[in-house]
């Protein structure tokens, strides 16, 4: 069962609300979306206008000229949609209003229906491969959301137990690999951790070129780099705080990697950068997962990735 919540954003400002029926859709269903905007504020709405999102759009699906409403008007919009079928997470359907007070400054209010849906491993598509270090690894593929379930002792040193999703030959000689962790959950320990990775060939990185940027749960940024061809992650920068989501960022000259990191996507903090001698021609990107349990049996994590990218620069 989807958990369900009506959310209004805006509880100072006229009160909006958004429902759907069905009440608990499910993916593909036909749904039909209702909001209902109450101008219970103690003077008129001037040039309302109500912005409609349907789940997963970046802007407005539909725009609704309301005009002026009177204190103590009600009005009603429905718009018919379908819910994704190829979706985990959060799925919001959203309505914005905008609105001029006195006609000297604007305002606005935002509500949303968001259906929580549960992640279940099923498996990925072309083009991407999978390869684990850990035996209890899945994946999953929802839209543009790759997603990892791994156990694993460390991700470092001699032990280097994860799950990976990655792209192969994707990673020229100079690229950028970049990518989004959405979320890092379902353990306990402070140090599992996910991001983002480049290697000769991730399933075998004893062949040289091997880099990998993360967000751990507490400890921040982790950057790590094997320094003398053996497949080791033997050299390592960054530290700070964790934040999700955040965005996670390679950039590969040759044989020098440098790492980013930003958590509102618009400022990148440079981690650090490494010469990586081993790092020959081109290579696997990939996104990567650990629970990091040697201290913590048994526990295992779900990260959650979006917009991960592999452009040559």
């Amino acid at each position: 069962m989807s958990a369900v919540t009506d959310t209004a954003f805006d509880t100072l400002g006229p009160t909006l609300h958004v429902t759907t029926e069905p009440a608990e859709p499910t993916g593909g269903d036909t749904v039909t979306a209702t909001a209902v905007l109450t101008n219970d504020c103690p003077f008129p709405l001037r040039g309302t206008v109500l912005y409609l999102a349907d789940p997963g759009a970046r802007t407005a699906t539909r725009t609704i000229p309301l005009g002026d409403l009177r204190h103590g008007a009600t009005v009603t919009r429905r718009w018919r949609t379908t819910m994704p079928s190829d979706v985990a997470g959060d799925v919001s359907f959203t309505a914005h209003a905008v609105f001029d007070v006195g006609g000297r400054s604007s305002d606005c209010a935002r509500a949303a229906k968001t259906i929580s849906v549960p992640y279940r491993a099923n498996g990925v598509r072309d083009p991407y491969r999978t390869v684990s270090t850990t035996d209890d690894a899945q994946y999953g593929q929802f839209g543009s959301q790759l997603v990892v379930w791994a156990g694993g002792r460390d991700l470092s040193g001699g032990t280097d137990e994860k799950g990976v999703i990655y792209l192969p030959g994707a990673a020229a000689e100079s690229c950028v690999v970049q990518a989004e962790v959405v979320s890092l959950t379902g353990a306990d320990n402070p140090v599992a951790k996910s991001g983002i990775a480049i290697a000769d060939d991730l399933t075998d990185p004893a062949k040289g070129g091997y880099a990998v940027l993360t967000m751990s749960r507490s400890y921040g940024v982790e950057f790590m780099t094997d320094s003398d061809g053996d497949g080791r992650l033997d050299t390592w920068a960054g530290g700070g705080g964790s934040y999700f989501p955040d965005r996670l960022r390679l950039v590969r000259s040759g044989t020098t990697v440098t790492a980013y990191a930003t958590g509102n996507g618009l400022s990148w903090d440079k981690v650090g950068s490494a010469t990586v001698p081993s790092a020959g021609g081109t290579g696997d990107a990939g996104l990567v997962a650990s629970a990091v349990n040697l201290n913590y049996p048994g526990t295992r994590v779900r990260s959650v990735f979006d917009h991960f990218t592999v452009e040559a620069s």
